[in-house]
């Protein structure tokens, strides 16, 4: 597996390995993490924030990506950016640099491989496309669907559900996407 050494930002919202997300960051807060992030040759780490904590702690697993397009709003001081997740990782260790960026060193996780969808799991694929039609920003997103693939529509779920963060956490961290195949389906069919 590969050692990465990378700029991280951290977020509320998730992004997992082949996902899409936008990003709007401040151009006079995040003046330098945007100059990291747009001169990194290997991308950068997004990281997830605990979301039930009283104070923020930082989520050990993260994804990997890269920026496919960039847009400056001037008169909202805002950067748009488009970026792809790329593989998931394990953060081993976090250095702060003279100019508050944050640099991890990380260890690549494996990635999920693909997996057909069953006749038992098209629930997922259905609703997922339901969703993408009720939502066409989050469509527009994803011009590569792929809702044949078990391991991408788990990915995609778990980016848009509001499932806990540790319980993500702890689910990427599993070798394959069946735990959290199991896991969406029973959430899916009990809320509907």
């Amino acid at each position: 597996m590969t050692a990465l050494h990378i700029p991280l930002l951290f977020q509320k919202r998730h992004i997992l390995p082949t996902g899409r997300m936008q990003l709007y960051l401040s151009a006079l807060t995040h003046s330098t993490i945007l100059k990291a992030i747009l001169s990194s040759k290997t991308g950068i780490g997004i990281c997830m924030l605990n979301d039930k904590s009283s104070r923020q702690q930082l989520c050990h697993i993260g994804t990997r990506v890269t920026i496919e397009d960039f847009h400056h709003e001037p008169d909202k001081q805002l950067i748009k950016i488009n970026i792809y997740g790329q593989e998931a990782f394990k953060i081993t260790n976090i250095e702060h640099s003279n100019n508050n960026i944050i640099w991890g060193k990380c260890q690549q996780l494996p990635q999920w491989s693909q997996r057909k969808v069953t006749n038992e799991q098209q629930l997922l694929s259905t609703r997922l496309q339901l969703m993408f039609h009720k939502h066409p920003n989050l469509q527009l997103l994803h011009h590569q669907q792929e809702f044949h693939n078990l391991s991408w529509l788990c990915q995609r779920w778990l980016e848009i559900l509001p499932v806990s963060t540790q319980e993500k956490q702890t689910l990427l961290n599993s070798p394959n996407c069946l735990y959290a195949c199991d896991y969406l389906m029973s959430m899916i069919q009990t809320r509907h």
